[in-house]
C-alpha cells in the first residue's frame, strides 16, 4: 500500500513539475556537484552533467563519503574492498556521462553521520576555493537522510560569503513525503532519448553490480525509488 501511495505522489509531483516549474537556463562555466554517496550524482544530476558537458562547460563532482555503510550489518565484506569497488563503479558510471576523471574528488566524511564538525570540512573548503565554481548543486533539504541534509547545510555555511549560486537536486525527494515545495524557484531539465538512455545505463552500473554476498555494492534500493529517478526530466531548485 505504501508503494502505491508513493507512486501516486511521484506522478502528482511530476505533473506539478511540468505545470509549475521553469525551464532551467544555466549560464555557468563551472559547476560543482556535492554527492553524499557514490550514486547520488547519477540519480539526481545525469541530465545536468550531460547537457553542461555538451555545451563545453566544466563539471566537477565531490563525493562527501566513500559509501562504506551500504552493507552495514548485512555481510562481512571489508570496508576497504567495499569502498574500492564503489569507486570503480563511480568511474565506470561517470565515464558513460563523459565526466573528466580529473574532476572527480573523494572525501571521507563518515557515511551515515556526516556533519560540519568533521575534519573533512576544511578539505572541502579548500577544494571549493581551488575549483572556484560558479554554482554548486546539493541534495534537496527534504531528502530525509542525514547525509543529504547535512551536505546542503555544510555547503550553505562554506559559501555564505562567496558569490556562488546554490541549487538543490532531487534523489530521495521522490521517495519521501515532501509537499512543501518551492515551485517559484523550481526548474526542470528534459532529456533527449539518448541522454535518458545514458542515465539509465549509469544507474544500472551502480544497482546491478553485486558484492560477494549477492547484494548490490550500493545497497538494496527500493524499486519505487529507482523507478521514480528514471523519469525523462530532472527537477532542481534555486536556493535563496
Amino acid at each position: 500500500m505504501k508503494d502505491i501511495i508513493r507512486i501516486i505522489r511521484v506522478l502528482i509531483i511530476r505533473i506539478l513539475s511540468v505545470i509549475s516549474s521553469n525551464k532551467m537556463d544555466l549560464e555557468k562555466d563551472k559547476i560543482l556537484i556535492l554527492a553524499p554517496h557514490p550514486d547520488d550524482e547519477v540519480f539526481g544530476c545525469s541530465s545536468l552533467i550531460q547537457q553542461q558537458i555538451s555545451e563545453g562547460k566544466e563539471i566537477y563532482i565531490i563525493f562527501m563519503t566513500r559509501g562504506e555503510s551500504s552493507h552495514k550489518g548485512c555481510c562481512n565484506i571489508e570496508k576497504s574492498e567495499l569502498t574500492s569497488e564503489r569507486a570503480k563503479l563511480t568511474d565506470k558510471a561517470l565515464k558513460l556521462l563523459d565526466v573528466n576523471k580529473d574532476n572527480i574528488y573523494r572525501l571521507s566524511y563518515p557515511d551515515g553521520s556526516l556533519c560540519y564538525e568533521s575534519v573533512e570540512t576544511e578539505n572541502l573548503k579548500d577544494l571549493i576555493d581551488q575549483i572556484k565554481p560558479d554554482a554548486i548543486f546539493v541534495p534537496h533539504n527534504g531528502e530525509g537522510w542525514n547525509d543529504h541534509i547535512e551536505t546542503q547545510n555544510i555547503a550553505r555555511e562554506l559559501i555564505k560569503d562567496k558569490n556562488i549560486e546554490l541549487y538543490a537536486y532531487c534523489v530521495w525527494f521522490w521517495y519521501y513525503n515532501v509537499w512543501n515545495i518551492d515551485w517559484k524557484n523550481a526548474f526542470t531539465l528534459s532529456m533527449s532519448k539518448k541522454q535518458l538512455e545514458l542515465k539509465n545505463q549509469a544507474i544500472d552500473t551502480y544497482i546491478y553490480a553485486k558484492a560477494p554476498c549477492g547484494k548490490p555494492y550500493s545497497g538494496v534500493l527500493p524499486k519505487v525509488f529507482v523507478w521514480a529517478n528514471r523519469w525523462k526530466k530532472e527537477l532542481y531548485f534555486k536556493i535563496k
